[in-house]
């Protein structure tokens, strides 16, 4: 009985030490366990032993795990111990597809697009359509669409979609809540047109200065919300040139999304 138990033991060891074996690569799909729970990993980078010199193997993975689902997915480092092997699901295989091409979309390069990995900013050109009147709704819309984006490759880059754009038949003279809003540059000779409509925000961050480095990260580094209620002005500045801006009010913010189309 004593040599069975011995045996049977010997037999449980060694079953450990290959469940202790494996090793997995980059790309892998991982159970972690972290924060007192196995948490859907993927191994970002295998940590070789260096901490002991002359050692040899493996002393951790880091991994990506969506830990907070507003902070989205971020790297750990967890022991070996820590770390099994899980099988792929659905969702993980259209994220990754997903992933994989925006990632081969990106614009290279220094410009303003390429350091969020977005396309760029839209700029207006000139701004002096229409010389008398007030602007149409597709010239309102170019108005309000590059005023709205910009970026300058360190704070979070302004971009949007979607944009509708209705113009008030009768114009009305600035006033006081026109002024704070628009600009010290307002001519107030210079009639102001009343505008609403709705359009779909988006707020890229900089790569440069994302706390996590994983691919998803590195390609959902974007919040977009809804601004289906935007009301705002048309107006000329002292220099002739036309500006028009809309705001919304308070926007619920969906985190983690992919850069708007049109790279």
């Amino acid at each position: 009985m004593a040599k069975t138990a011995a045996f049977l033991t010997l037999v449980l060891l060694a079953g450990v030490q290959l469940l202790q074996a494996e090793v997995f690569k980059p790309g892998d799909y991982v159970d972690a366990h972290l924060f007192g729970q196995w948490l859907p990993c993927t191994v970002f980078k295998v940590e070789e032993n260096w901490l002991v010199p002359g050692a040899a193997g493996i002393r951790g993975y880091t991994v990506t795990c969506v830990i907070n689902a507003e902070s989205g997915p971020v790297e750990n480092l967890v022991a070996v111990a820590d770390v099994r092997a899980r099988q792929s699901s659905t969702e993980d295989k259209k994220t990754a597809a997903e992933t994989a091409a925006a990632l081969a979309r990106q614009p290279k390069g220094n410009t303003v697009g390429a350091k969020y990995g977005t396309r760029e900013p839209r700029a207006c050109g000139s701004r002096k359509a229409p010389a008398h009147g007030a602007p149409s709704a597709e010239q309102a819309k170019q108005y309000v669409t590059c005023e709205l984006e910009r970026g300058d490759g360190e704070r979070p880059l302004l971009l949007v979609t979607n944009v509708k754009v209705q113009v008030a038949p009768v114009s009305h003279p600035a006033n006081g809540v026109v002024q704070v809003v628009t600009a010290a540059t307002l001519d107030p000779r210079q009639p102001i047109w009343d505008i609403r409509g709705s359009f779909t925000s988006y707020q890229c961050t900089a790569l440069a200065s994302l706390l996590a480095q994983n691919d998803f990260a590195r390609t959902h580094n974007c919040w977009v919300a809804e601004q289906p209620s935007a009301t705002g002005y048309c107006w000329k500045d002292t220099f002739a040139d036309w500006h028009c801006g809309m705001i919304s009010g308070a926007a619920k913010w969906k985190t983690n999304v992919l850069p708007p189309q049109g790279y």
